[in-house]
């Protein structure tokens, strides 16, 4: 199964947009307060060998969640070693994403963890607060002169880490 690193802020909620062929992770402040915004854009293909989802309506066929990052950060953690996962919007008695890992085992039967995690669904009529930034065309470089904390936290990520190392060998040739 593919892993993705999912970071999070504490006490923070994320807004999750739900679509047929992708999924956005956007974290909005109030830039009254001086915050900060996120938009992170996922093709569910790279993720999920099968994806259904069912919107509210054919002609607005999303779903948008808002959560806390960190719980479910937390529940993915006990897939990176699953057999498959499932996610799942439940309403038992409030709403609910589901997710259930099903985890190797040695006996011919497998474990399933089910992780409930709240979540709070955000009416159609708000979904315009949570629409794609226009941003301009742009060319950005940046160098980072990583430290120790700094480092545990990017780790993860391959891709950094491959461009840093493409970028030292440019820097080495040149």
């Amino acid at each position: 199964m593919e892993q993705f690193l999912l970071f999070s802020l504490p006490h923070q909620t994320c807004t999750l947009r739900l679509t047929v062929n992708k999924l956005y992770f956007i974290l909005s402040d109030r830039v009254a307060n001086g915050g900060v915004s996120m938009w992170c854009e996922l093709c569910q293909g790279n993720f999920f060998d099968e994806f259904q989802m069912e919107g509210v309506a054919a002609d607005h066929n999303e779903i948008y969640l808002e959560l806390m990052p960190e719980n479910l950060s937390r529940a993915l953690k006990t897939a990176q070693s699953a057999k498959a996962v499932k996610i799942k919007l439940t309403n038992k008695h409030s709403p609910c994403l589901r997710v259930a890992v099903e985890l190797p085992s040695l006996s011919s039967s497998s474990r399933i963890v089910t992780h409930d995690i709240p979540v709070r669904v955000i009416p159609r009529r708000l979904w315009n607060d949570f629409r794609e930034p226009i941003v301009p065309d742009f060319d950005v470089s940046l160098c980072f002169y990583i430290s120790y904390g700094v480092r545990r936290f990017m780790l993860p990520w391959d891709i950094l880490a491959v461009g840093f190392e493409e970028e030292k060998e440019q820097k080495r040739e040149s």
